[in-house]
């Protein structure tokens, strides 16, 4: 680690970035800033889809925003490679919930198992008119 001070002016009259003191100034940082200029459009979209699944379940709704920043330092050449991702996750849609039980060999089944059939298939029953008398 180095606490060699540089000018802010390069060679060619550009201005030098600065060495990262926040983490606001390491993504902007990536990829010449780069990275946090492409992760415009993905962030609005996530909070759109996010927003509008809270809209149509009248409910909460839990996503998930995760950022990985991999260090590959090189002792060697005294410099470190990082490699950003973004990665964003919207809650599963659920479709309703059934109960099930496993059975001795591994399957499922809506069936209690060892509770026997107490009712059995479902049968369909006729109704005759009938007069009612009065």
């Amino acid at each position: 680690m180095t606490d060699e001070t540089f000018e802010t002016t390069a060679a060619d009259g550009s201005r030098r970035t600065a060495a990262a003191t926040t983490l606001s100034d390491l993504i902007k940082m990536l990829k010449d800033g780069q990275f946090d200029a492409d992760s415009v459009e993905p962030l609005r979209e996530f909070a759109s889809k996010l927003e509008a699944v809270g809209m149509d379940t009248d409910r909460r709704a839990k996503g998930t925003i995760t950022l990985k920043i991999e260090v590959d330092f090189d002792p060697d050449r005294e410099f470190s490679v990082l490699t950003p991702s973004l990665a964003f996750k919207l809650p599963v849609e659920k479709h309703g919930s059934t109960v099930a039980w496993f059975t001795t060999d591994g399957r499922l089944t809506p069936n209690k198992p060892n509770q026997g059939n107490l009712f059995g298939s479902i049968r369909e029953i006729t109704t005759q008119a009938r007069e009612v008398r009065g």
